[in-house]
């Protein structure tokens, strides 16, 4: 008998975890998981009638991306915007977190400063931001004494940008790196001052092995983001600035195709791609985490 009651309670309560999860789990497979299965469909298609006619042409949409010259650019400006975006923030991300961490006063009131940008309007702050780097009186070019567009220099435009990405990605991923931080035992600490270990040396030993599943997680997290830069793009660069082919993205690229020259299959084609990247850079990261990760 009491195990009958046992298995109802057991079953009431996954019940009530799955009508829990539910909302999630609909609008992800609605608004997520749909379109993704759809995007790799079109790719395979070309529309006509705007998207009333649809014909099988096969790989044709990929065999015109792989000869593309513009297609290489973009792909190389996103691997680039990633190889610099990722681990600045995740250094700054760092050092911030093991700095609030510590017993400082008003650390309460810097964890709300440093999260502010992540809460900001991406349109608000991206106004500010032509503002600081205005050529004649930005702020930027003020206190470096210099006289550069960062904006509308190719040379400059994409460290600007990697700039602007991590100032708005720090505070999210503080915080993650904060609860990680947290969730490390005061004792082993209490153990290693014991056998004479001070400052960096608790950092080194302690505190970055321990760390490791959350940076690896936090890494990953940063990387599919990175690879998808697009809003500083449309409202730092814009459309007509000559820099923007030295920064212009492979989603950029997905936006101009699929909804400035309603190709959508050729965009679909692009963004499949980008799907393709993000899986093989994922992969790599788990096949090398059992190197450097610890979970002990």
């Amino acid at each position: 008998m009491n195990e009958g009651v046992m298995a109802m309670n057991t079953k009431s309560r996954y019940a009530w975890a799955y009508v829990m999860i539910a909302p999630t789990l609909i609008g992800t497979l609605l608004f997520w998981s749909w379109p993704a299965v759809y995007s790799i469909y079109l790719g395979f298609l070309k529309s006509e009638n705007f998207g009333l006619v649809n014909h099988w042409v096969g790989t044709q949409n990929y065999e015109k991306l792989f000869k593309d010259q513009e297609f290489w650019r973009n792909l190389r400006n996103t691997l680039f915007y990633m190889v610099l975006f990722v681990p600045l923030t995740l250094v700054c991300s760092t050092v911030l977190a093991v700095l609030l961490n510590a017993k400082i006063r008003g650390r309460s009131t810097y964890r709300v400063i440093y999260f502010l940008p992540q809460v900001t309007m991406p349109a608000a702050a991206a106004m500010v931001w032509v503002v600081l780097f205005a050529q004649d009186y930005g702020l930027v070019n003020y206190a470096l004494g210099t006289h550069v567009s960062w904006l509308s220099d190719p040379r400059f435009a994409m460290y600007s940008l990697v700039i602007v990405g991590v100032w708005a990605a720090i505070g999210f991923n503080m915080l993650l790196i904060l609860a990680g931080l947290q969730g490390i035992p005061r004792t082993l600490y209490e153990a290693a001052e014991i056998d004479g270990a001070v400052g960096f040396n608790k950092f080194r030993y302690i505190t970055l092995p321990l760390l490791t599943p959350t940076l690896f997680f936090t890494t990953i997290v940063l990387m599919i983001g990175a690879t998808q830069v697009f809003d500083s793009i449309y409202m730092l660069i814009g459309k007509t600035n000559v820099a923007l082919p030295a920064v212009r993205s492979l989603v950029y690229a997905y936006y101009q195709n699929a909804f400035v020259y309603y190709d959508q299959n050729y965009g679909a084609a692009i963004v499949n791609i980008l799907l393709l990247v993000n899986l093989v850079l994922t992969g790599v990261q788990f096949l090398f985490q059992k190197k450097w990760v610890v979970y002990d």
